[in-house]
């Protein structure tokens, strides 16, 4: 099972008018013919914790403050009063419950769950693992703070914060949990990362997403200022100057790690305006910059970029994204731009009755956050299916379909 990948982790989205070779549309309408809404799920995080909505009424049927779904959204888990409970998320059935030492759901697998302390200056961590064998608790030097599992749930990636008492920066390691021993990651090429080569970070994990079905996780890290890459400490000089923003390449099951270097200007504007989404399909990672309205697409095959764009660009706000179905929807302000999944070429500029709150796509529609309302939009034509108030909305965050 692929993990529940970097917390907020970290939270994974862009922009104004598209160029002048696209046709600007006014808001789009409601169609009075437009098809009653299909059975599915909507997640979102709101003010009243993470609510799991029916898509065919439109209505919360649960929220659970302060919990996290695992990486297929089949369970919820929720810790509180010293006890970690998981729910089935179609039926809000409890599925377990464990006594548990921790105070912070820190990474969630279908094997392990890693529960830990609030995030703070120690020298010392205690992490309590939750299984089928039910609850230990593992005692790891330094200040650790558990990100990710390999699908198996025998490796557990996480943070190490340096200096420990007062962290300016941080790497990437990996806790074998059999064998209860920390290390390094390997590198792309499957070989072990050399010792004093180890990337240590200080800019800002933006947003993460995952690929379930390839085990692999992508973290946008923007604001890296003088950043060495394991293979430029390896090469003993700085091989992409000038470079402000990266996409970390985490294999889970393979446990090996690569950094994707993206152009200038991306990392100069503000964090909140950067944005990535996946397109497992299409072995397509997209990394887009509403403050300048730079895009590319990579392939997530090689980790290389194939091509680069400019959209409109459109200043302030929190930026979203989401791809599928050959195209890259792009949300920010009150604005979704659609791009060609391919070429990058703009294709249409829809707008949202509020600011945007997220974006995600199920088979046949695209569901838009726009203040309190989840907008859903046809995904050729933007044409408004319909919507929904959902009070305190923060970010819809996956949607999915169920069978009627």
């Amino acid at each position: 099972m692929s993990s529940v990948t970097r917390r907020q982790v970290f939270a994974f989205g862009a922009v104004a008018a598209v160029s002048a070779c696209a046709a600007e549309r006014p808001a789009p309408k409601s169609v009075p013919t437009a098809p009653a809404p299909k059975p599915g799920r909507l997640f979102a995080t709101t003010a009243a914790g993470l609510a799991v909505v029916d898509l065919a009424k439109g209505t919360v049927t649960a929220a659970y403050p302060g919990a996290v779904a695992d990486g297929t959204w089949s369970t919820i888990h929720q810790l509180k009063d010293g006890r970690l409970r998981s729910y089935e998320a179609g039926s809000g059935a409890l599925v377990a419950d464990e006594p548990v030492a921790g105070v912070q759901i820190k990474a969630v697998s279908t094997q392990v769950i890693a529960v830990g302390p609030l995030p703070g200056p120690r020298r010392r961590t205690s992490i309590t693992l939750v299984g089928e064998g039910g609850a230990r608790t593992v005692e790891l030097d330094g200040n650790i703070e558990p990100e990710a599992f390999s699908g198996d749930g025998l490796a557990m990636y996480l943070l190490d914060h340096l200096p420990p008492e007062r962290p300016d920066r941080y790497r990437v390691r990996m806790y074998d949990v059999d064998a209860g021993t920390v290390g390094p990651l390997q590198t792309r090429d499957k070989t072990p990362v050399p010792s004093g080569a180890e990337e240590e970070m200080r800019g800002r994990g933006r947003q993460a997403v995952r690929d379930s079905a390839a085990g692999v996780l992508y973290t946008l890290y923007t604001h890296q200022d003088d950043h060495l890459h394991t293979r430029d400490l390896v090469a003993g000089r700085d091989q992409s100057p000038g470079v402000h923003a990266f996409v970390h390449v985490l294999n889970l099951d393979q446990r090996w790690a690569y950094c994707l270097d993206l152009p200038a200007p991306f990392g100069l504007g503000p964090p909140e305006a950067h944005t990535i989404a996946l397109d497992a399909a299409a072995k397509r990672l997209y990394a887009f910059d509403a403050s300048t309205g730079s895009v590319v697409v990579a392939s997530t095959e090689d980790q290389a970029i194939r091509r680069s764009g400019r959209l409109g660009k459109q200043p302030g706000g929190t930026a979203y994204a989401a791809a599928g179905g050959r195209r890259v929807y792009l949300a920010v302000g009150s604005r979704v731009l659609v791009a060609d999944g391919e070429t990058l070429a703009p294709v249409a500029d829809w707008a949202l009755p509020g600011p945007a709150r997220g974006v995600v796509l199920t088979a046949d529609e695209l569901l838009a956050g726009a203040g309190d309302q989840v907008i859903r939009l046809d995904l050729d034509t933007g044409a408004r299916l319909g919507a929904f108030t959902l009070p305190g909305l923060q970010e819809v965050r996956h949607a999915e379909r169920v069978p009627g």
